[in-house]
């Protein structure tokens, strides 16, 4: 749900008609911080890259432990070399192959 939320967001940026101002407001904490932390770099990332100033929520703090979700055919190792900088530098982990959509 967090990458179809990108999505919709990288649409309404596109559209360029002041709907993504949807996006200023802060959204509800999800009682995950590394969850969090994931959904304000993808949102910056989608702001920046549209050209667009992103909102205040959006700008990502480095957690200050590592957090890599299990994942079901990656071990932590793997995870953790197949993170993109961006997310690497925020101690967030997640490989680049599961932020892609369709």
């Amino acid at each position: 749900m967090l990458l179809q939320g990108r999505d919709h967001l990288r649409l309404l940026l596109e559209r360029a008609d002041g709907s993504a101002a949807a996006w200023e407001a802060a959204p509800p904490g999800t009682k995950s911080l590394g969850m969090d932390t994931l959904l304000a770099a993808l949102a910056r990332c989608e702001f920046e890259r549209a050209g667009v100033e992103p909102p205040a929520w959006a700008a990502p703090r480095r957690l200050p432990q590592p957090w890599v979700p299990e994942h079901p055919f990656l071990d932590r190792e793997q995870v953790i070399a197949q993170t993109p900088g961006f997310l690497r530098e925020l101690n967030v982990f997640v490989p680049v192959r599961d932020l892609v959509t369709a």
